[in-house]
């Protein structure tokens, strides 16, 4: 591959990752963090950024998402690639981004033109999704440097402000790197990076590469470049929230009135833009990612099929109750993340663990997975909660991340002493 052609793969990979709520995140958190920012904008940008590339790094490292799961049974390993699929496809991430396109582009012009819009936005993302092997060209080489020209606009003005700074707010004044780390975890970008995957490693089959070596270090690099670029966009727009001056109750207010601002009519045009090309390239990536792997996985199902059904479906779902399935899905995203997560922990140590250890390991990640979802739906009573409350990162929704490190720890360590008593025993036998 060309420098050209990785170039435009990191900003393929970087696009897919930007979706609206990326842009709205890091604004609110700049404007509540106030004099604890940088201790804040650290905890975030560990799991907003640190956590989605190591999230890469891991798919490169087995040579694609499928061999993730391919140590797995095929039913579980099936399930779980189509549970993850609808939830970060039509069931959630693909409704909500056609809807928070419109609010910034159409919606102040009328109240009756979702449907249009729906129809609009799909069929133009049909266009891009229809060859998958020309996405590196459509997006990489043409969405993506337009979107990184405008949020250039509002970087240079974010950080040519000298805001006044103000006491961290909320969380943050108490434990600003915790509730940043928290704020990054809660953006699922993780989810995403499993199932980006799919489209990367088809991207760069698409210029001829089919050695599994050289498709690994392309998808490294593109992971560096992703990592890289979107910090950047994350320091600025948080930068920006911290001048961010009167009472704003979330992160698209800030920009909406930065822009306006700043930039009169002109300003409101472009955070239109960028929200639209935001949402348009998500979509595209997640909606080719699916039906990637539906093609490859289901014999009866051919990807353009896959792509009509999956954004039929989100168009469906965005027009005709968004607010009710977003927030059922949002428990089943929160469950289903430490699963995902636990995977790419036991991914590099599946050669030392037996099948058995890294069912204990998924097992615990899902366990505590699912009494964080519960946690959000409200289905305990004030005893278990008050039991629960032990459990540390219970109120940020990780209660999974400990007790899934300690069996992993455990089982590697009984997976090494194992190994060392077998080589004992050879040696006692020679």
């Amino acid at each position: 591959m060309k420098f050209r052609d990785i170039a435009a793969l990191g900003f393929l990979t970087f696009a897919m990752y930007l979706g609206a709520g990326n842009l709205i995140f890091p604004p609110f958190l700049g404007y509540q963090a106030g004099d604890a920012f940088w201790p804040a904008m650290a905890g975030f940008l560990l799991t907003g950024v640190g956590l989605p590339a190591f999230a890469l790094v891991m798919v490169a490292l087995c040579r694609g998402s499928e061999n993730l799961t391919a140590h797995l049974p095929n039913w579980f390993a099936k399930s779980f690639w189509v549970l993850l699929f609808i939830v970060i496809g039509p069931a959630f991430v693909i409704p909500r981004a056609i809807t928070v396109a419109y609010e910034f582009t159409l919606a102040p012009a009328g109240d009756d033109l979702l449907l249009p819009f729906t129809i609009g936005f799909c069929l133009l993302s049909a266009w891009f999704c229809f060859h998958p092997g020309r996405l590196i060209d459509r997006v990489g080489k043409l969405l993506t440097p337009m979107l990184l020209i405008l949020l250039g606009v509002l970087a240079v003005l974010a950080l040519g402000q000298t805001p006044d700074i103000g006491a961290a707010t909320g969380a943050y004044a108490t434990r600003p790197f915790a509730e940043g780390l928290t704020q990054g975890y809660m953006t699922m970008d993780a989810l995403g990076s499993i199932g980006f995957g799919w489209v990367i490693f088809a991207a760069i089959r698409g210029f001829g590469v089919n050695c599994p070596k050289l498709t690994s270090r392309y998808t490294l690099l593109a992971a560096l470049m992703y990592g890289f670029a979107m910090a950047l966009v994350y320091l600025a727009l948080a930068w920006l929230g911290r001048g961010a001056v009167g009472e704003f109750a979330n992160g698209g207010a800030i920009l909406t009135s930065f822009t306006s601002a700043h930039l009169g009519t002109a300003g409101s045009l472009i955070l239109a833009l960028v929200m639209l090309l935001a949402c348009l390239t998500t979509v595209i990536g997640v909606t080719s990612a699916g039906s990637e792997f539906y093609e490859k996985s289901f014999r009866q199902v051919r990807y353009r099929q896959a792509v009509g059904v999956s954004l039929l479906v989100s168009a469906l779902v965005a027009n005709l109750g968004l607010d009710t399935l977003l927030t059922i899905t949002l428990p089943v995203v929160v469950a289903l993340h430490p699963l995902a997560i636990a995977l790419l922990l036991i991914a590099p140590l599946r050669r030392r663990l037996s099948r058995q250890a890294q069912g204990m390991v998924l097992a615990t990640a899902t366990a505590f997975g699912v009494i964080d979802a519960g946690h959000i739906l409200g289905l305990f009573g004030e005893k278990a909660l008050k039991l629960l409350g032990h459990l540390p990162l219970f109120d940020s929704f990780a209660s999974w991340l400990l007790p899934t490190l300690a069996v992993l720890g455990m089982s590697v360590l009984i997976a090494r002493l194992r190994a060392n008593r077998q080589k004992t025993k050879a040696v006692a036998a020679a």
